[in-house]
């Protein structure tokens, strides 16, 4: 296993020195600044395996022994059941294909999508502002994760749609959610999950650890260190990035979006930010972790959601609230990509 992340820091650190696109195709028409490409591994498509239909366990359940209360995990309700990614294995697979969904994680960014329908998605190889390229095995378009569009293929220029995401602890999702599933360790493939495979590229938060980016980026903002973790909410060429450790006991958040309304719900205590598109006045009305318990209100009404958007008395997808279109990521690819 040491051997394992050796090698892949090794060509991630060589992957830095050069633009070697190796084994792309180079009558492909990019939307975005090759400039910036890299090629994060060099044993092409799949070189990060995805897992398909992993298996799962109960909160209290065996195979999740690498999970620690305070890891943190990428927690959605998948329409039937919520269920929790756990970082600690997306850290190594990077996309889960699910039935009806995927989960899209990128460990250099920092960045985590719940994406809609039935798309089936490998890791290319690629990175763009650090960030992984995802292609999707149907007609091998590819997509840049943050861009949440395609950026070159058949699909070029069509959009991703996202339902809901809670990042979190594992400790304060599974209080919330008891009854949850959970991706266990047995996936089939020979990982560590106990072990994080990127060093110390987490906690490196300053110029003062080296290159504590691997990758060139087309901008930087020093208004926040790199790997400060904010909340981004997208409205076409327009942004808003929230910094979670702002707000550090529960609050909500109105963001308008070039007339775009959403609001966010952030506690950087409890490592909880989420966002809704909706024009509806949102209050908290509990925040209990410990007892199980986060209710939004709408005030005026008797509609109440819990913090993954799933309305309290009706469980069709209409009463959801609508998933903002955005994520949690890195501060600095926030800035390289908006």
């Amino acid at each position: 296993m040491r051997l394992i992340t050796l090698i892949t820091l090794i060509s991630l650190l060589f992957s830095c020195q050069e633009n070697d696109l190796t084994g792309v195709d180079q009558d492909l028409t990019w939307t975005i600044d090759t400039e910036y490409m890299r090629q994060g591994c060099y044993s092409g498509r799949d070189c990060i395996p995805s897992l398909e239909n992993p298996s799962r366990s109960s909160a209290d359940g065996t195979g999740i022994t690498f999970l620690a209360d305070n890891d943190l995990v990428v927690g959605v309700w998948n329409g039937t059941n919520h269920v929790a990614y756990p970082h600690s294995v997306l850290d190594w697979h990077e996309i889960v294909n699910e039935d009806g969904y995927t989960i899209s994680y990128c460990p250099l960014t920092g960045s985590a999508i719940h994406i809609a329908g039935d798309g089936d998605y490998g890791v290319s190889g690629l990175l763009y502002n650090s960030n992984l390229i995802m292609y999707d095995r149907d007609t091998e378009s590819f997509w840049p994760q943050m861009l949440l569009n395609s950026a070159a293929g058949t699909r070029s220029g069509s959009e991703l749609h996202l339902n809901s995401v809670v990042e979190t602890t594992w400790g304060n999702w599974k209080k919330l959610f008891p009854g949850t599933q959970v991706i266990n360790s047995n996936t089939g493939f020979s990982r560590d999950y106990f072990k994080y495979p990127y060093g110390s590229y987490k906690t490196c938060n300053s110029i003062s650890c080296g290159d504590y980016i691997y990758f060139p980026v087309a901008n930087s903002d020093e208004r926040l260190k790199a790997k400060a973790r904010v909340l981004t909410i997208i409205n076409g060429d327009s942004v808003k990035a929230l910094n979670i450790t702002a707000f550090s006991t529960p609050t909500v958040v109105d963001v308008d979006i070039n007339g775009l309304q959403h609001v966010a719900i952030i506690s950087g205590n409890d490592n909880i930010a989420v966002a809704f598109q909706t024009v509806r006045n949102i209050t908290i009305e509990s925040w209990n972790i410990a007892g199980g318990e986060i209710i939004l209100k709408e005030a005026g009404s008797e509609n109440r959601w819990d913090i993954t958007g799933q309305n309290l008395a009706d469980a069709s997808a209409s009463a959801r609230l609508k998933a903002a279109n955005g994520y949690i990521a890195f501060w600095f690819s926030v800035a390289a990509f908006f």
